[in-house]
């Protein structure tokens, strides 16, 4: 049957489907690569080990006799901002992760050269910038590596890049991915000339942006038979990075389309116009925590004041769309942590009939505890590493299974907060006419999407985002191409448990907002005074 082969190269494995046009997934395979982690922040991953994880993934879908000649497409995504330098045979050297934090100096280095200009690198590219950026770690390797960097004659910022380099296709990036270097200028959606001069990084090593969600960037040819066992003529898609990939498969990318994701990790993202992201203001916040006349607790209490920018990323340079993405450290392993911690090591389903329990004898509505989900730190609705969890309020009353609802409530605060983000497009919150899209582990908990619902104040409906990314390449090969299709994204097909608001409790919840945002500078305050 007609399909579209969609490869997804994640953090830990290549993922593969063919789906066909009326949506269906005709199979599936993964096949997983190492990482490669130093004691000092390092990680990498080896390019042909993407290449070998991607063809033994794609063999295994398309072994069935008749298979390649059905394949309408390729569309590649994958994991975003890594570092891939390249010479005209491949990459030169491992590829650095996103993850990788050893460039920390360079990138307080990249800062202080731009500030000395009079230029904000967080404004010009809308979202903090740290020891991730590929800038930093170009940065870093110039340092570290000068032998390397001058062998270098071009790189791209993904696996999905570098399989369409290896594919023949040339040196290419999408928008998505670019807008995580921290190489792309928000507001004109190009490469910016300062910031690459000022990382050391030669304009000329850059790949070309793709202009639309998906683009073709190349066919494949008699190469790609060897390489990935995809027959000749196919047409190679650039589909946007992961997280544009999984935002498509989810809810489309429509402005006004948002859906929370309820993993290890959490995030609200919502798409939005291009001319809604202004300038970002951590400069500012970054000199008011740096001048030497503040004490530690003034520092600790401005960051946490100043809500850090979410991040900005470009969709499509000609559709004028951007990602904006809240994340949060600990979602899901939040509550892992409190399940170990306060529950005695109850699993998740015994975690939820407890819950069930205490909702039929206190019914729906607030724990009265204020709890914030920092065991990692927090990149929303403060950016502070050193930032931890904390949960107040207790009293005579409470028991273990409240405190443990208090985590969960926590979590939803921060979703919330970014839900209700100031928006100047005519699909605002409120205004919004589908459920909250929910995908992640966390999607599976009845009680925890009741709790959600009430904290938002919005109908949430489970989603189950386990091929979104893919669904996403698929809806990009597709409408690129011309396709007659009906593929839909997740969020609109059948199916998944939707829930509505308790009006009551979501009264009560909205008027504990402010004091959860309020906790994260009172907890910032205490911990730089001890």
């Amino acid at each position: 049957m007609p399909s579209v082969l969609c490869l997804d190269l994640g953090t830990s494995a290549a993922k593969a489907a063919l789906i066909g046009l009326d949506g269906s997934i005709h199979g599936r395979a993964s096949c997983p690569y190492p990482t490669r982690t130093t004691a000092d922040g390092g990680a990498e991953q080896d390019p042909q080990d993407w290449l070998r994880s991607a063809r033994t993934a794609i063999t295994e879908l398309l072994h069935v006799p008749g298979a390649t000649r059905d394949v309408l497409a390729l569309s590649l995504t994958g994991q975003m901002q890594d570092l891939v330098l390249l010479d005209p045979d491949g990459a030169i050297a491992p590829a650095i992760l996103y993850s990788d934090t050893r460039a920390g100096q360079d990138a307080q280095e990249i800062h202080a050269r731009l500030e000395s200009e009079g230029i904000s690198w967080d404004s010009l590219t809308a979202t903090v910038q740290d020891a991730t950026s590929c800038a930093a770690m170009f940065r870093r390797l110039v340092r570290t590596d000068p032998d390397l960097v001058g062998r270098a004659r071009g790189m791209v910022f993904g696996p999905a890049g570098y399989l369409a380099h290896a594919l023949g296709c040339g040196r290419w990036c999408d928008p998505t991915t670019a807008a995580a270097t921290g190489l792309l200028e928000a507001r004109t959606g190009t490469f910016s000339g300062v910031i690459a001069r000022t990382a050391s990084l030669d304009e000329e090593l850059l790949p070309a942006l793709t202009t639309a969600t998906g683009q073709v960037v190349g066919r494949t040819d008699t190469a790609a038979q060897d390489l990935l066992g995809v027959p000749g003529g196919v047409p190679i898609v650039l589909a946007p990075g992961d997280a544009g990939a999984t935002t498509l498969g989810i809810v489309g990318l429509e402005v006004g389309d948002d859906y929370a994701y309820l993993g290890t990790s959490g995030w609200l993202a919502a798409v939005i116009p291009r001319t809604e992201v202004d300038d970002v203001g951590a400069d500012d916040t970054r000199a008011d925590v740096t001048r030497a006349d503040v004490t530690r607790a003034d520092r600790s209490a401005a960051t946490a004041e100043q809500a850090p920018v979410s991040h900005h990323l470009a969709l499509a340079a000609g559709d004028d769309l951007v990602l904006r993405i809240s994340a949060l450290l600990a979602a899901g392993a939040a509550a892992d942590w409190a399940r170990a911690a306060l529950l005695g090591g109850a699993g998740p389903a015994e975690a939820d009939a407890r819950l069930e329990e205490r909702e039929a004898r206190q019914g729906r509505g607030p724990t009265g505890l204020l709890a914030l989900p920092s065991i990692h730190g927090e990149r929303y609705p403060v950016r502070d590493g050193d930032l931890r969890a904390a949960l107040v309020g207790m009293g005579p009353r409470t028991r273990d299974i409240d405190m443990y609802a208090a985590v969960l409530e926590g979590v939803a605060h921060v979703l919330a907060s970014a839900s209700s983000a100031p928006s100047r497009s005519d699909r605002s919150a409120g205004e919004r006419s589908r459920p909250l899209a929910v995908a992640g582990g966390g999607a599976s908990s009845a009680p925890w999407l009741r709790i959600l619902a009430d904290v938002t104040g919005r109908e949430v409906r489970a989603v189950d985002g386990a091929d979104a990314a893919l669904v996403g390449c698929a809806l990009a090969a597709a409408d690129e191409l011309g396709m007659d299709h009906s593929i839909r994204p997740l969020a609109f097909r059948s199916g998944g448990r939707t829930v509505a608001p308790d009006p009551s409790a979501a009264r009560a919840h909205a008027v504990m907002r402010d004091a959860h945002r309020a906790l994260y500078t009172a907890v910032a305050t205490v911990r730089a005074l001890h």
